[in-house]
């Protein structure tokens, strides 16, 4: 749990809402009631009942649906207009409440993340011609890396996919080093070299 660093007690039932709001909208799928209560509470002094009427509030306007998966679960996700919404009124909630909520969520989706951060694919062309699609993302879910290669043969395409998938870091490395010594005018190593 997150030490709390916007100590005033937020009572104000719209500010409430834009919070709820807010951290759905951030989720990278529904959150479980217990989620949501620990990310909002554990970052913003909010009353518990104040918390539940904003969120009640928010499902009767349509801004939010939750699903009963069981009797002791509940997810929550926030709809299309309650994104309109929080879109256009983010910036009204304070930024030390915002980055509180965000590093919440990203460690609750943290290893999900990282399992998801290195993909690959393969796209035929034509007849024995294929794509094979490989990228890679950091833990905020930005792209940082998208490669195209070309493959001759499914086989070979899938062999390459599988190849990214086991050495991502690797090749990530070797293409920002071939950037990198392309910036200096070529490898020092072969600068040495030729000397």
């Amino acid at each position: 749990m997150n030490k709390i660093l916007y100590n005033r007690e937020i009572e104000d039932d719209l500010m409430i809402q834009f919070i709820i709001l807010y951290t759905l909208s951030k989720a990278d799928e529904p959150l479980a009631y217990t989620d949501l209560l620990n990310t909002v509470q554990g970052n913003c002094e909010i009353n518990f009942t104040d918390l539940q009427l904003g969120l009640d509030n928010l499902i009767q306007t349509g801004h939010v649906v939750s699903r009963r998966l069981s009797d002791m679960l509940t997810v929550y996700t926030v709809t299309q207009k309650g994104r309109y919404v929080i879109d256009f009124f983010y910036s009204q909630i304070p930024l030390i409440v915002r980055e509180p909520i965000d590093n919440s969520i990203k460690e609750l989706y943290l290893e999900k993340r990282r399992r998801e951060a290195v993909r690959a694919s393969v796209t035929p062309i034509n007849m024995n011609e294929y794509n094979t699609e490989c990228e890679l993302y950091d833990d905020d879910k930005t792209l940082v890396m998208s490669l195209t290669l070309y493959a001759g043969s499914r086989d070979q395409a899938e062999a390459m996919a599988e190849y990214y998938k086991n050495n991502s870091a690797e090749v990530y490395g070797k293409v920002i080093g071939a950037f990198a010594s392309a910036g200096n005018g070529g490898d020092t190593d072969d600068k040495q070299k030729n000397v």
